[in-house]
């Protein structure tokens, strides 16, 4: 090894290797001093600031609120709470079953929406043209059943 060095650093290869080692060690330096810096007192961290000042007030104003757990309703196909719809069938299956119905189309996102408050879910459908009304065909299973 010393005997390698000896030799970059004598006779002619020395004139050459010593200001390229030194300027690739200044380069190394200028490109480090270059480099960007976090910023710890500058406007990202004024910006955050800001944000925390906004959403810790909105923070206390939801723990003082009650938060109402939504009551559950109780399923049943024979009672529908949803005008313009129709039972025309019901087939239990397990914790769920199969729902035909008659409906109108305005009545569809109304059904959907008594069905999840009844803790039921959708787990495939298909709506038919009627004769006067959609025939909308459920599957359906108790989310608590999963």
């Amino acid at each position: 090894m010393r005997v390698e060095i000896e030799r970059w650093l004598t006779g002619r290869k020395s004139l050459v290797t010593i200001p390229v080692v030194l300027v690739l060690i200044a380069g190394s330096w200028g490109w480090l001093l270059r480099l960007p810096h976090p910023d710890t007192n500058g406007a990202g961290t004024l910006r955050i600031q800001a944000q925390w000042r906004k959403l810790l007030p909105l923070r206390a104003a939801l723990q003082n609120v009650d938060i109402e757990e939504q009551q559950t309703q109780a399923f049943s196909p024979i009672d529908l709470p949803v005008t313009g719809a129709a039972l025309m069938d019901w087939r239990p299956i397990g914790r769920g079953g199969e729902m035909q119905l008659a409906v109108d189309w305005q009545a569809v996102p109304a059904l959907f929406s008594w069905l999840a408050r009844c803790g039921m879910r959708a787990t495939a459908f298909s709506i038919q043209p009627g004769n006067q009304a959609l025939r909308l065909t459920l599957q359906l299973e108790a989310e608590d059943a999963l």
